[in-house]
């Protein structure tokens, strides 16, 4: 799961190309060698019980990945002490303390994605419109986005971000322009060397695919167009929206939903549109039939660090519908591959909708030419070898000799 953008891909790329890479987990359910426990297994259940101890007192405590000790034996894993460069990504899930970057970073070049802005903030992943994270988070006025506080302790957590990052050497990495935006306005980041590298696709696998054949085998209507979307409920994904823009489709609109990941979220519709539920997806083949069968692709998230989706549907020919104020319209190559409407107006995105619906001509244009971005853009290689670039670039820079 996640393997496209947590370094599962990207490991195997690595060992493909004559490298030697492991990717370190935190819980290991891979059954690939090339992944393995941060810790050892004979001393695994030891740290689980003393990570669920942590995430007690760092609750109480109002902290937020700074008290776990198994980030500090991390040298002592054989996978580091051979590694020339390490990659850290998603290091914020409770299992992680960034104080010990300075002493990690310190000791092997070091690369850091960043997948969201929580690295930047004083406790949320995503600030939405908050600026506070540009000037301590002093005071927070959202202490309900998630990872939620129970008192404001937001500023004492901005201040440890400070320090650790002070004391550390690295080389960011993020995937969309919005993120980069984001990071050089950081007092916390901004001294860092950051790339811009966008992730990376098969596009033999992810390519424009035979409609109807795609429709015919997930026993959808060959003569209703498809508006395809992930239907999941949250802070940052926006379902609400989406479900109000289907809402305000006039009723003969030939159009039916297709759906991943959750079930039974669409009952407000009561039989209005035909609903084609398909629950989780697992592997990036059953992802594409997903897209060969969507004329539409919907995607209302309020907040994104990338839109994994938003990509695969470019890459297949699929114009997407999204909010602005968000990476979607970059990801999607809107306006030439795809249509955003201001954030949070259901009417703007029903519109755009029903433009789409009723104008084969622009929806074709418009996936031929985000196809086409896609090819420039979007292939696993050129994400690759960017990273590899950005792997040599830290190792020179680091001041330590490194192994050709």
């Amino acid at each position: 799961m996640g393997h496209r953008f947590n370094g599962g891909a990207l490991t195997s790329w690595l060992q493909s190309h004559g490298h030697h890479a492991r990717q370190a987990v935190s819980v290991k359910q891979s059954t690939s060698p090339e992944s393995i426990s941060l810790v050892p297994a004979r001393i695994s259940r030891v740290t689980e019980s003393l990570a669920y101890r942590v995430r007690k007192v760092e609750n109480v405590l109002g902290l937020h990945n700074v008290l776990y000790p198994q980030s500090f034996l991390l040298p002592f894993n054989q996978a580091f002490k051979d590694a020339d460069v390490v990659h850290y990504h998603i290091i914020h899930n409770q299992f992680f303390s960034y104080l010990a970057l300075p002493w990690l970073t310190r000791k092997k070049p070091s690369v850091w994605s960043l997948h969201d802005p929580w690295a930047l903030t004083g406790h949320c992943i995503h600030p939405l419109d908050c600026e506070g994270w540009k000037t301590g988070c002093d005071p927070c006025p959202h202490l309900d986005y998630p990872f939620a506080l129970r008192r404001d302790t937001a500023a004492l957590n901005f201040k440890l971000k400070d320090f650790s990052y002070r004391n550390s050497k690295m080389h960011l990495v993020v995937a969309s322009q919005w993120m980069q935006r984001l990071v050089e306005q950081s007092p916390l980041l901004r001294q860092f060397p950051l790339h811009l590298i966008p992730f990376g696709l098969n596009l033999g696998i992810f390519h424009p695919g035979e409609k109807l054949a795609a429709k015919a085998k997930l026993g959808l209507s060959a003569d209703r167009l498809v508006i395809g979307m992930r239907a999941l409920e949250g802070a940052f994904k926006g379902f609400e929206y989406a479900l109000k823009a289907i809402e305000l489709l006039p009723a003969d609109l030939p159009i039916q939903i297709l759906t991943c990941q959750r079930q039974g979220m669409f009952s407000r519709i009561d039989g209005k549109f035909p609903v084609r539920e398909l629950g989780e997806i697992e592997g990036d083949e059953a992802m594409a039939e997903f897209f060969h069968a969507t004329d539409i692709h919907l995607m209302p998230s309020m907040a994104e660090s990338f839109g994994m989706m938003a990509m695969e549907a470019a890459a297949c020919g699929v114009p997407s519908v999204v909010f602005d104020g968000t990476p979607l319209p970059d990801i999607c190559f809107a306006p030439l591959g795809g249509m955003a409407v201001p954030r949070g107006d259901a009417n703007a995105l029903s519109h755009a909708l029903y433009r789409l619906a009723t104008d084969s001509g622009l929806r074709q244009e418009m996936g031929l030419k985000a196809r086409e971005l896609a090819e420039i853009n979007y292939g696993f290689d050129r994400y690759a070898r960017s990273m590899l670039d950005v792997y040599e670039q830290t190792m020179a820079s680091h001041g330590e000799n490194s192994r050709p």
